[in-house]
């Protein structure tokens, strides 16, 4: 599985996952982030048959979800917005 590094907002700050207090919504967005390494994981670039690096998500008190990554090339990032829209 691909690490993915969650933040979440509280209040008007983007702050790590290990730092909310409350269990539930941490072991939720955990899991999120858990899911989200799960998908991209077998994700590989056409040309460079390379995966995504420095997975990183942040969920807005909303829960709306901003994902990040970085890639070698464009083709890689066509294949994960297919594969996750």
């Amino acid at each position: 599985m691909i690490p993915v590094r969650v933040t979440v907002s509280v209040g008007s700050r983007k702050v790590p996952l290990d730092e909310v207090a409350d269990a539930r919504v941490k072991s939720a967005f955990r899991k999120a982030g858990e899911d989200i390494g799960r998908k991209l994981e077998p994700i590989l670039c056409p040309v460079h048959k390379k995966a995504a690096s420095r997975v990183r998500v942040h969920f807005d008190a909303r829960g709306g979800a901003d994902l990040q990554y970085d890639s070698c090339c464009e083709k890689l990032g066509e294949r994960i917005g297919a594969a996750l829209a």
